[in-house]
């Protein structure tokens, strides 16, 4: 299996165990207007699902199962997304589409969840707009592709993660 961890850190700004020294940087939604513009803020949002988009067209898959799923906030509300989240539990397949909206609602700390398809493909969301993505195969186009849009993709060993998949 092959694991990246996907970001709109620059590698070259994280110190020998990883962790970022820009301070300064946005880390969520909430601080559009504070560190971030909306313009900026969404380009990057989009890119991130992008990514995920990417990453799925070269597995070859249309969609994924859910493994889990939280609602975080009562953005739910705010967000007019109720009857939708009804419609998504742990366990159920989603389309290409849906997984963009539960990207979006998730890197809007709307809700959390945890996406794959069987032992072959993974994405987990971390704090402050870390992606994690897990496949079988080494992806070397969506790594490219995901890596001209702005964002970076760096290996990362999961093994030592408590998300991994079993």
């Amino acid at each position: 299996m092959y694991f990246w961890r996907v970001t709109k850190y620059d590698p070259v700004n994280r110190d020998a165990d990883g962790s970022y020294l820009d301070h300064e940087e946005w880390t969520s939604f909430s601080e559009i207007g504070i560190k971030v513009n909306t313009e900026e803020y969404l380009k990057t949002e989009q890119n991130y699902i992008n990514a995920i988009s990417e990453f799925m067209d070269e597995m070859g898959l249309d969609r994924v199962h859910v493994f889990a799923v939280e609602q975080w906030s009562d953005e739910v509300e705010s967000e007019n997304v109720n009857e939708s989240l009804s419609k998504i539990w742990v366990g159920k397949a989603i389309t290409a589409q849906e997984v963009r909206e539960l990207a979006k609602l998730t890197l809007r700390n709307v809700i959390w969840c945890k996406l794959g398809y069987k032992k072959q493909f993974f994405i987990h969301f971390g704090y402050d707009y870390y992606m994690y993505i897990e496949a079988s195969k080494n992806c070397i186009k969506s790594k490219n592709a995901v890596m001209l849009s702005g964002l970076f993709v760096e290996e990362f060993d999961l093994h030592h993660q408590e998300f991994l998949l079993d």
